[in-house]
């Protein structure tokens, strides 16, 4: 009986992760759909542009402390399993990067953006007091848990590495000081309702 239960949990577990997934990756694609790629070179008078072209670190890029991957952007889930319905909680983390399509540099404020990314990594099952940054993430979500020492946790993962193909989505500003010195030609950012979207170029699920 112990064992069914504890099956049946993973399984609701993980229904879970794929139903929220689909939403957020669905509403990204969505929004992707609506608008018409472009270019960097055609960007400027374009209002809010869908790109698409080659990641570029600008500087130290950090590195994941779930896989040791290197990373621009990356989508994380993380699943409390402590007897409550903690749910799954879904974290979009970017930093800004440059993007270059061939016919000129955008830079792309990322912070705060939207991320989706199939997560491909799933690490060890661990108990919330072995993984600090976590539980801060899940506080920052509004998560509480007294007994960290007792309540287990999945982590899944997915990022997006600078030198990979990206597409990104948000409003077109005109490059300030900063981003000349980067060579870039175009500031992408969020608009004033949405955050920056980016995803992989390959097509998310």
């Amino acid at each position: 009986m112990d064992v069914f239960l504890v099956l049946l949990l993973v399984a609701v577990s993980l229904g879970g992760l794929v139903l929220m997934y689909r939403q957020v990756g669905g509403s990204v694609r969505r929004a992707f759909k609506r608008t018409p790629p472009s270019r960097v070179a055609d960007a400027a008078s374009a209002g809010v542009c869908r790109l698409s072209g080659r990641a570029v670190a600008v500087g130290a890029v950090p590195v994941s402390e779930v896989s040791g991957r290197s990373y621009v952007a990356r989508e994380l889930a993380i699943v409390p399993s402590d007897g409550e319905s903690g749910g799954t909680h879904r974290f979009g983390q970017a930093v800004d990067f440059l993007l270059d399509d061939g016919s000129g540099v955008a830079l792309v404020r990322a912070a705060g953006g939207r991320v989706a990314v199939a997560r491909d990594y799933t690490a060890p099952v661990t108990t919330l007091d072995q993984v600090p940054w976590a539980d801060d993430l899940l506080r920052s979500d509004g998560y509480r848990n007294g007994s960290p020492a007792t309540c287990r946790v999945r982590v899944y993962e997915g990022v997006i590495e600078a030198g990979a193909q990206v597409g990104v989505l948000g409003r077109v500003e005109p490059p300030d000081d900063a981003a000349r010195e980067l060579g870039a030609v175009v500031v992408i950012r969020g608009t004033g309702s949405e955050p920056v979207m980016i995803r992989p170029e390959t097509r998310v699920p």
